[in-house]
């Protein structure tokens, strides 16, 4: 159907019913003028839609912007059953609005080819968001700038939120194939990360003891069980088993805007995430001191310790854990006070290093969660001798 608009003329083909709700879906487009010329081109506009419709394109593929495809990608990806963490659905968000949009948000989904993909991410590698406008305080003309030069990793984490738009959409029928594929995010390196030595591992528990008996035992936690910051400070009480010196790390907290109270406790990255550790003979020591002092503030307080209360809490009753950022920005301090210059995770590679020498491959991937163990045996099964190997070789390796 064609019929005057305004100016113009107006071109509409009916594109069938919307298969959730029934209702009629509608194809246009708009055509300047009124003239034989503009009729003429009127028409053979509304064959093109004709042909697009016949084809199984669906209502607004032809203008569908990159920007609108990440929109609806983001709604699919929260919401299509896949497990995702909502710190990775915010990066996710963030990615989207401050690299991608402000580059090719407006382009349509037609017009990304291999070659734009590999242009963008050029430009990204050199400039960050390249679109950012500034006013220049002289002229009070308006000018592109960028926005910071992307590491080759961010690149990389851009070119997967474009693979799985862009897939998303060869799947449903708005390209005819997925361009991300062809394409060539740069490499990634991998820096070599800066570890302790024993030495410099002993003087940091020492200062750090010297500080607070609680960092004390976060520290060595990171050192002796090789625990993230954000498993360190998911521990309860309850996975904690004095008696029989283990420690079964089960959940990673995670604080947000917009969560409700502010954080989540959620399941580990992996499920080999999910792990029984021994524990060497010193670090249950500092747990049972530990777990007298929350006892006895939470009292102070009128308030009990339960079982599902974090160790490393900022309520006297232990229902909030500590926040992970602010243990990071606590060991930075501490670590250049000292003049040691590696982080907090660096603990953790430290633990692999050393064991690496008196341990199977398999114990030291298992301890740091990187094995293949169910997260059922975990609970049922006893550590091996081989895991007790390792917490006792740890323990001589900081206190020795």
């Amino acid at each position: 159907m064609i019929r005057k608009r305004r100016d113009g003329l107006q071109v509409i083909v009916y594109a069938g019913r919307d298969v959730l709700t029934g209702r009629k879906l509608w194809r246009s487009k708009q055509v300047a003028g009124q003239t034989r010329t503009s009729w003429r081109k009127a028409r053979e506009a509304e064959g093109r839609l004709l042909a697009e419709v016949a084809a199984g394109k669906r209502k607004g593929t032809a203008r569908m912007t990159l920007g609108q495809l990440l929109d609806e990608w983001l709604e699919w990806r929260e919401s299509n059953g896949r497990p995702i963490s909502p710190s990775t659905l915010h990066n996710y968000r963030l990615t989207v609005e401050r690299k991608i949009k402000p580059g090719l948000g407006k382009v349509a989904i037609d017009k990304i080819d291999p070659r734009t993909l590999d242009r963008f991410y050029a430009a990204l590698r050199k400039g960050g968001n390249a679109r950012t406008t500034r006013v220049d305080p002289e002229t009070g003309q308006r000018e592109q700038v960028g926005g910071g030069a992307l590491s080759a990793s961010r690149v990389r984490d851009v070119h997967a939120i474009m693979s799985g738009a862009l897939g998303l959409a060869a799947r449903w029928g708005y390209l005819p194939f997925n361009p991300a594929v062809l394409a060539s995010p740069p490499a990634a390196r991998s820096a070599a990360r800066r570890l302790p030595t024993p030495e410099q591992a002993k003087e940091l528990l020492k200062a750090a003891a010297d500080q607070d008996p609680e960092f004390e035992l976060f520290v060595r936690l990171g050192a002796v069980a090789g625990m993230r910051r954000g498993e360190a400070c998911a521990l309860r009480w309850c996975d904690v088993d004095l008696d029989e010196a283990e420690l079964a790390v089960s959940g990673n907290v995670l604080f947000l805007r917009g969560l409700e109270g502010g954080f989540v406790r959620k399941e580990p990255k992996s499920e080999s995430g999910v792990r029984l550790i021994a524990l060497d003979e010193r670090t249950v020591e500092l747990l049972k001191a530990h777990r007298v002092r929350c006892a006895a503030r939470a009292l102070a307080a009128g308030a009990s310790l339960g079982e599902a209360a974090y160790l490393f809490a900022k309520e006297p009753d232990g229902s909030r854990p500590m926040r992970p950022d602010a243990m990071t920005r606590r060991f930075k301090e501490l670590a250049e006070e000292l003049g040691h210059e590696y982080t907090l995770h660096g603990l953790r590679h430290f633990m692999a290093t050393q064991l690496g020498a008196v341990a199977e491959a398999a114990t030291v991937r298992a301890r740091m969660g990187h094995g293949s163990l169910a997260v059922s045996s975990l609970y049922i099964h006893r550590v091996s001798a081989a895991d007790r190997a390792a917490a006792e070789h740890m323990g001589k390796v900081l206190d020795g």
